[in-house]
Formats: C-alpha cells, structure tokens, sequence
C-alpha cells in the first residue's frame, strides 16, 4: 500500500503527517532546503508526497521533490476542503490538516504534478505584477481626478501623483515587454496564430499562453473552458429543482475577465461571434449570458487554430457547406 505524506505549507514552516504501519507520524521543519532535506531522511522510502497550492509558498517544496524524482502532487485546495468537511472536522491547525491532505490523496486519484519550466513560473510572477500594477495605475488615477475637482489643489500633491502614474506605466511597460519576449522566443507562430481570430489580440495571447501554455493537453475544447471556468453549472434534483446556473468560474479569474472583454470586442467584430450574439439576443438571452456563450465560442475558434495550426477563416462552416 503506498505511503502519502501529507504537507501543510506556511510561510516559514510546514507540518508533514503519515501513517505508517498503522501508527501515526509528524515533524514539523522549517519551509527551506534544509527542511526538505530533513524530510526526506526522516520519511518511509517510496513514500508520495501531496501538498496544497497555496500561492507561492508550495513551490519551492514540490520542486525540490520533483527534482529528487519524488513521486509528488500538487492538491487543489477547494477540493481538500471539501473533503475535510466531509470528515466533520471539529478542529483546525496545521498538524490535522497535514493529516487530512493524506488522507484526501489515498482515498482520491490524484495526478502527477509537472513541474512548470523557469520561463513558466516567470511568465506567472509577471503577469501577477502587470495586474498589480494596473490596480495602481487606476487607482492612482482615481486621486488625481478627484483632486482635479476641486478649485483649491495642492500643486505639490498634483505633481507627485502625476509623476506616480507616469512611473508606475513604465515598470508595467517594462514586466509587459518582458513578458513579451518570453512567450515570442517559445510561442511566436502560435501568438500569430491566435491573433488572426477577430477580437483577441496581443495582450490577450500574452495572457492566455501565460495561463494556459500548451493547448494540446487538453483533449478537447470542452476542457479548456472548463479547465478556465466559463463552463455552465446546472443544478438539477428531484422535480422542485431545476435550474441553470452561471458560470463555473473554477479557473484562472484573470484569464476570465479578460476573455469577458474581448468577447465584447468579438460580438461586433468577429463574423461568426457577431451573428451568435446577436441570435441569442433574438432568443431573450440577457447580454451578459450572451458575451459569456461568445466568450466560449471564441476559446473554441483559438483551440481549433492553435491545434490544426490554421490561421482563423471567417464563417468558415458556412463556407464549408
């Protein structure tokens, strides 16, 4: 029977539990290089290992793992959550939850973890900052207008705010740049070909390849919108419930909203998008259940172009008939 070793991860430490021949184990080490070195030496051999995904502090773990030729996987935290609630857990600390992450990874099938390359974790911490630094911008840009609306304005707090907005678009014109060069030196023929479909462009290929990266590991279109969460959720039981729900939005939030955008774009844009739209609206659908069926159609174009590596042809099926 294989051995789990669950890993409860925090900034600075991180609790490893196990049960082995039927008695429980637990150390609690120090989240570095020498913590896990000490938590290979202290577990069973060929044990698995199973951690959360929690922000950035999992990484450094479950690469050095992955690195040893550990057997490791990388647990989304909802569905251990989940799973703990099912227990009826009255108590919460980081030694029971290294428990119930293995004892969640023995009772479920739970995937391999693929260390992402440098160039994918970069790309990542970039787009992060690129998010961050819009916030700002916005933000900054907010102080500045309503300081323009009052007659009475300091000049300095004008000029300083001013000159914050202008340095702040520089670093994001920078980590874009940077970005940029990335994804072109590994992904050029596929951003060109994502770029043909009407209404996505440059920062929206940059974004989904920084997300996504390699389409074909998803089988189907279908799995990549869910894998993104603009699938439907339904909700159906017995004869008193019935009904459809919204989006799934179990996925990457910044991909979604910027996939929102350009399906607002593609709506008067892109032939095939438009006439969807605009026939869904001749059905009653709301405009925003619309834009999210658009959103949908145009991740079905982009996985057709990028895996038959074809540039987008206009109204193509039609053309085809």
């Amino acid at each position: 029977m294989e051995t789990w070793i669950g890993i409860d991860i925090s900034k600075d430490t991180f609790d490893a539990a196990w049960i082995f021949n039927g008695r429980k184990n637990h150390i609690k080490l120090e989240n570095n290089p020498k913590g896990y070195r000490k938590l290979l030496s202290e577990v069973p051999d060929g044990a698995h290992f199973a951690l959360e995904a929690t922000g950035e502090y999992h990484l450094n773990c479950a690469r050095f793992l992955f690195q040893k030729d550990k057997p490791v996987s990388v647990l989304n935290p909802f569905a251990v959550k989940m799973h703990m609630q099912s227990d009826l857990r009255r108590c919460k600390s980081d030694k029971a939850d290294a428990y119930s992450i293995a004892k969640f990874a023995s009772e479920k099938t739970v995937e391999p973890w693929l260390c992402p390359s440098d160039d994918d974790i970069r790309l990542k911490h970039l787009d992060a900052v690129v998010d961050n630094l819009q916030k700002q911008i916005r933000q900054s840009k907010n102080v500045l207008h309503s300081l323009s609306q009052v007659c009475l304005k300091d000049d300095l707090a004008v000029a300083v705010i001013k000159k914050t907005i202008r340095s702040l678009e520089e670093l994001m014109e920078k980590a874009k740049a940077k970005q940029s060069d990335i994804i072109m030196a590994n992904r050029s023929e596929e951003v060109s070909l994502a770029c043909t479909i009407p209404g996505i462009g440059m920062e929206t290929s940059l974004k989904f390849f920084t997300h996504v990266g390699d389409v074909t590991k998803f089988n189907s279109s279908r799995g990549l919108i869910s894998w993104i969460g603009l699938s439907p959720r339904n909700a159906q039981s017995g004869t008193s419930i019935h009904r459809n729900g919204g989006i799934s939005r179990m996925g990457c939030v910044r991909l979604r909203g910027q996939l929102y955008m350009c399906a607002v774009v593609a709506s008067r844009v892109n032939p095939d998008c438009s006439a969807f739209y605009h026939r869904l609206k001749e059905l009653g659908k709301p405009s925003k259940v619309a834009l999210i069926a658009v959103a949908n159609k145009l991740l079905r174009q982009l996985y057709a172009v990028l895996t038959k590596k074809e540039a987008y042809v206009p109204n193509f099926c039609t053309k085809a008939s």
